[in-house]
């Protein structure tokens, strides 16, 4: 099923009401992930396994990982930039995560496989003798759903958290409707959850599902993308990244906000007399609740 089409032909109704995928349907191996490691910006990149891991990372330094969405790979422009952010702010070890061949199937059963994928993932983790603490996922889309999964099995196996999940537009479709925090994001899965949503009640989660959600603009339609149409080029989805990645370098404020929904139509509304926090990698630890901001339509977005 071409869920992209389906959701732009039948709108935020159908959207919602797509239902969960079938675990059952999952058919990933864990030769299906590449590990690239990076530590430094002009580090050309080092392929790690669960056997040459724990000799090669830096175990002192902070560890970020970065995930991909359906379809795609780590390619993706957005994680050259957020590698040269991380690295601009200090010292990192940086690990791209491949999962290109189990999560460009058809969308249910990519879905379904973030499942073995998350466990595979969180195996490598915790072989690698990492700081689980000093942990950060980033990922994108459905990448975000499974970044869920590996907080989630690492839990399981060793009772720790991982530091920080940054979940950037987290996939809506087949996620809307699970009843249980079981196979979808939720702030248990790691220390701290934060969220941003960019392209709700279309390719994105609506409802908040971190300590800390992020609505820019209110997280719907961003500023110079359009309305969803047929050839949509996943704009506003794929501005969450953007937005993210800009957070590296600069901070700019949010603002708390009450996330309302009746009948479709969502509301983010800025409360009177607010509490503040940064957008994106710089938010507080310790913020809980729904934020507000507006960005520019171009870059550079962040005010």
């Amino acid at each position: 099923m071409k869920v992209d089409a389906l959701v732009m032909a039948h709108g935020k109704e159908y959207y919602r009401s797509v239902l969960p995928f079938d675990v059952n349907l999952a058919d990933a191996e864990k030769t299906d992930i590449i590990f690239t490691y990076f530590n430094s910006v002009s580090d050309t990149g080092r392929v790690l396994t669960e056997e040459t891991a724990d000799g090669i990372i830096d175990k002192s330094l902070p560890t970020v990982l970065l995930i991909h969405g359906w379809t795609s790979d780590d390619t993706s422009p957005w994680f050259n930039s957020l590698k040269e952010g991380y690295f601009n702010l200090g010292s990192y070890n940086v690990i791209y995560i491949n999962w290109y061949k189990a999560g460009s199937k058809e969308y249910y059963i990519s879905c379904a496989n973030i499942v073995p994928v998350g466990k595979f993932i969180a195996e490598f983790l915790i072989t690698s003798s990492l700081s689980l603490g000093s942990v950060q996922i980033v990922g994108f889309s459905l990448g975000a759903q499974l970044a869920s999964i590996i907080g989630k099995r690492v839990f399981d196996s060793t009772g720790e958290k991982i530091g920080r999940i940054t979940a950037l537009d987290p996939a809506g479709p087949g996620f809307e409707k699970l009843e249980t925090t079981d196979l979808k994001l939720c702030d248990n899965d790691a220390e701290f959850v934060d969220v941003v949503h960019t392209n709700i009640q279309h390719y994105g989660y609506t409802a908040p599902l971190g300590h800390v959600d992020f609505y820019p603009n209110g997280g719907e339609v961003q500023p110079g993308c359009h309305q969803m149409e047929k050839n949509d080029t996943n704009c506003s989805h794929h501005r969450a990244t953007v937005y993210f990645a800009e957070s590296l370098w600069k901070k700019s404020k949010a603002q708390e906000s009450e996330f309302t929904e009746l009948e479709y139509e969502v509301t983010i509304k800025v409360n009177d007399n607010p509490k503040e926090t940064y957008f994106g990698q710089h938010a507080h630890k310790n913020t809980r609740g729904v934020f507000y901001l507006e960005t520019n339509s171009e870059a550079p977005f962040l005010r």
